[in-house]
């Protein structure tokens, strides 16, 4: 929980291409109406991450607070203190994709620490809509959701069963995270 005193916080900032900083900002004290603070609890560094570091994120304007793979505690309210998971996916929720329950395919996606302000900062104002309880996870636990969940959503869109083979290549967290075992019952992983 954060100092209820407490009216700026330090925030991670990608400044341009090659240069991070550590900047202080105003905290938030209100969201807007639908919209929730969350106290930032942990974050993952993604490769896209990187890629804005160094400069070679296509969509993204500087300078930028990044972080999308968060966890944290609802700031105030009913649920004051939950720990949740933050969906950094932020959609419009009227254009035909998100019409047609494909939110993630939204004319007007807006991604937390690309597109807009992320969650390398204490505070963050998000959607109610997009987050999710974590109950019975640690806030690191909480915080890998985001990215295991892009390979399970992979690997249940890949139509493999029981009894499949199945290569799965890259080095990133997304594409190791759908481990396979003799005891699980989907596709043999090599």
């Amino acid at each position: 929980m954060k100092d209820a005193s407490a009216t700026t916080m330090a925030c991670g900032v990608c400044v341009e291409p090659g240069r991070f900083r550590i900047e202080t900002r105003p905290l938030p004290t209100h969201a807007p109406e639908g919209w929730v603070l969350v106290d930032i609890a942990a974050i993952g560094i993604c490769g896209t991450d990187y890629h804005i570091f160094e400069g070679k994120h296509p969509y993204l304007d500087y300078p930028r607070v990044i972080g999308h793979e968060l966890s944290g505690h609802v700031a105030s309210g009913p649920d004051a203190g939950r720990l949740v998971v933050v969906n950094p996916y932020l959609s419009c929720g009227a254009c035909r994709a998100c019409l047609r329950g494909k939110p993630n395919c939204c004319a007007a996606i807006a991604v937390l620490g690309v597109h807009r302000d992320g969650g390398m900062c204490a505070r963050i104002a998000v959607p109610a809509g997009n987050l999710y309880p974590a109950d019975g996870l640690s806030v690191h636990q909480a915080a890998m959701v985001e990215f295991l969940a892009i390979g399970a959503h992979a690997v249940a869109r890949s139509g493999v069963g029981p009894g499949d083979l199945a290569l799965v290549t890259g080095r990133g967290r997304s594409g190791l995270a759908p481990r396979c075992s003799r005891d699980w019952p989907g596709p043999r992983c090599i």
